[in-house]
């Protein structure tokens, strides 16, 4: 079943809202992913790349994180309430996100997927992403220290 959904770019009347999605979608992420620091982060750096998905009844069920790097387009947080799921949302938000970096100029799309997701890594399978050989390597800058507590 698929569902129209209302794609705009966010604003601050979003706020709240979109806290509480980012929460109840990703209710294990580390600390330096707190939904407030990813948003004020976003709008502090091509803030045109945080995407909200607005329902029928005019609630905020969905939203994305993209960015661009002058070559590649990224999709960082695709979140979707899960109240609010299996209704066509997500894609609805990856190619709205996908046709802005390709506007943009970007000549692929990644995205990432923490290890053991089985179930994310189908579903994006769907939407025609591949799984491609890299290594994956993070380092927790000195702001990421300080957002974990450490």
């Amino acid at each position: 079943m698929t569902a129209l959904l209302e794609i705009k770019k966010y604003t601050a009347e979003h706020r709240t809202a979109l806290a509480a999605l980012f929460l109840a979608a990703f209710p294990d992420d580390p600390p330096w992913n707190a939904p407030t620091l990813m948003i004020a982060d976003k709008l502090a750096h091509q803030p045109d790349g945080l995407l909200v998905g607005i329902d029928t009844s005019k609630h905020l069920v969905a939203a994305v994180i993209a960015g661009y790097d002058g070559h590649r387009g990224w999709i960082n947080s695709l979140a979707v309430l899960p109240s609010a799921r299996r209704r066509g949302y997500g894609k609805q938000m990856v190619d709205h996100a996908v046709s802005w970096l390709n506007d943009l100029g970007a000549v692929k799309v990644n995205l990432q997927i923490r290890g053991g997701n089985d179930g994310l890594r189908q579903y994006y399978e769907d939407l025609g992403f591949i799984e491609e050989p890299r290594i994956s390597m993070g380092l927790l800058t000195a702001k990421g220290k300080q957002t974990s507590g450490e």
